[in-house]
């Protein structure tokens, strides 16, 4: 490891960029991580292929033998954003920022880092931004491709889940028809060109709060 660049890129010694994967940073995280250059961390590579934008996409592994991700996560300075490449250890980066949150550690400080679904001028701010929110499912609807979980009414915010992708979520043990009067925590970029929204396409994008 190189450099950190502004936005939590590792810069690598042959000049190549990484990133940490399936993870939001905290500018917490970001100055943390650049407390780590030049310590002997091990580069452990999350998916052979680069990114979109020609990064790595990795973890890094202390001499212990201990994920940097996870001690972020557990220490509330990242949260977890699931994507492909870090699907196996989901799971375990999951509980962790569980234990954050329940601890009330870094972001997860009262009130937390949740947008609400009614703070339309908030998510307005988020757009193209990973973001939580959470809210009550007012309604459950349908088109010929997509699904949708509205939250308050037709100007407010929506969760799009694409057809295609309803097996996983059923395989998830998330039932999409279900979700009406429940109170929910969805993970996932804003995007407000048609109202303020969501897609989702893995079942660890959206969590129940009141089970």
């Amino acid at each position: 490891m190189q450099a950190i660049a502004p936005r939590g890129e590792i810069v690598l010694a042959d000049g190549r960029r990484a990133r940490l994967g399936g993870l939001w940073l905290s500018p917490e995280a970001v100055a943390a991580l650049a407390e780590l250059e030049g310590l002997p961390l091990q580069l452990a590579m999350l998916d052979r292929r680069p990114d979109r934008w020609g990064r790595l996409v990795v973890d890094l592994v202390d001499r212990d033998g201990q994920s940097v991700a996870l001690d972020f996560i557990l220490r509330g300075l990242a949260l977890v954003r699931p994507e492909t490449e870090t699907r196996p250890c989901e799971a375990q980066r999951l509980q962790a920022e569980d234990a954050a949150r329940a601890a009330g550690e870094g972001v997860w400080v009262s009130p937390g880092p949740a947008l609400k679904a009614a703070d339309l001028a908030g998510l307005t701010r988020a757009d193209g931004r990973f973001a939580l929110v959470e809210g009550v499912v007012r309604r459950v609807g349908g088109a010929r491709t997509k699904d949708y979980l509205d939250f308050a009414g037709r100007e407010g915010f929506s969760v799009v889940i694409r057809k295609k992708a309803e097996a996983q979520f059923r395989r998830g043990g998330v039932d999409l028809r279900a979700l009406a009067g429940q109170r929910v925590l969805v993970r996932g970029v804003v995007d407000v060109r048609f109202g303020p929204r969501i897609e989702i396409a893995d079942p660890l994008m959206i969590e129940l709060l009141d089970r």
